[in-house]
């Protein structure tokens, strides 16, 4: 009986600091905000499908009719229904920029820490590296990566993974320098640990915050870069519903049937506006709680 007890108070323990964090976070008006936006666009991303009248690419009525009772955005130039299209849109949208972001942050945060500890002609070699890359306009860079292996979701993740690795090495690299040389990871080299054990155990665990803040600041413009892609016929390709593609199609239908371009342009905004809200939450956030710890 006292081991159960004591069992449930330590759980009890170890859960209420991450209750009060998620409330302090949600306390701040744009992390309750933001969070509440993405959630209600990842429930229509998750059901949309399931609750469209149609397939996206079916022909279900006459091209360009307003919204009805049959058809409610009504349909485009194809004669294909908009709602359902929009219902089915929304997983390349967010999807796509998350696999960009997690392949770019993978390879920057080893990067990023091998060269802000190591230092030296590592660290030389790896800052003219980005020097270099951060040289070359984003959209030139990826114009080119598509001009040389095509379009197609694969071509423009590979693109902007590879765009934004540097920006992303650069934070790093820079928080890694700061916590470098903090006593506990001297204590660390002192008692022989391994590089690995240093980079990922001592200082990748201090420059979390950091990360998140970068990994949500680098997703906003993500969304935006490969949804602007996709409107320039260079990201995801037609007949797919993605949002970015149904702004582009419908453009030219603008005056005549607005529906098919602001209702997906309005979603794509309002997620990257949501991711944004919460890159701002986070940084206040953490900046609050590291100047907690200063005080203290």
């Amino acid at each position: 009986m006292s081991a159960d007890i004591l069992r449930t108070v330590t759980a009890s323990d170890v859960a209420a600091p991450r209750r009060r964090g998620w409330r302090s976070f949600l306390a701040i008006p744009q992390g309750g905000i933001g969070v509440a936006l993405l959630l209600l666009l990842l429930l229509l991303v998750v059901i949309g499908p399931f609750v469209a009248p149609d397939t996206p690419n079916e022909i279900s009525d006459q091209p360009i009719l307003g919204p009805s009772a049959a058809h409610w955005l009504g349909t485009d130039a194809y004669g294909r229904d908009i709602l359902s299209r929009v219902l089915h849109g929304g997983a390349s949208v967010i999807l796509l920029p998350l696999l960009a972001v997690s392949a770019a942050m993978v390879v920057a945060t080893l990067v990023g820490l091998v060269s802000g500890y190591l230092g030296g002609k590592v660290d030389a070699v790896v800052t003219w590296v980005i020097n270099i890359a951060l040289a070359i306009p984003s959209y030139l860079a990826v114009l080119v990566v598509v001009a040389a292996f095509g379009g197609g979701g694969a071509v423009v993740v590979t693109a902007v993974a590879v765009v934004y690795a540097p920006y992303i090495t650069r934070v790093i690299r820079s928080s890694t320098q700061a916590i470098a040389p903090r006593e506990f990871v001297l204590a660390a080299r002192a008692r022989g640990e391994s590089l690995g054990w240093i980079l990922f155990r001592e200082i990748t665990p201090n420059i979390g915050p950091t990360l998140l803040v970068e990994i949500a600041l680098r997703f906003t413009y993500a969304i935006m870069f490969i949804a602007s892609l996709s409107f320039l016929g260079l990201g995801v390709q037609p007949p797919s519903s993605n949002w970015g593609v149904m702004v582009a199609q419908n453009r030219t239908l603008l005056l005549v049937s607005p529906v098919g371009v602001l209702v997906p342009a309005l979603l794509i905004g309002v997620l990257a506006i949501a991711v944004n809200l919460i890159a701002d939450a986070l940084t206040q956030f953490f900046g609050d709680r590291i100047h907690e710890r200063l005080m203290v």
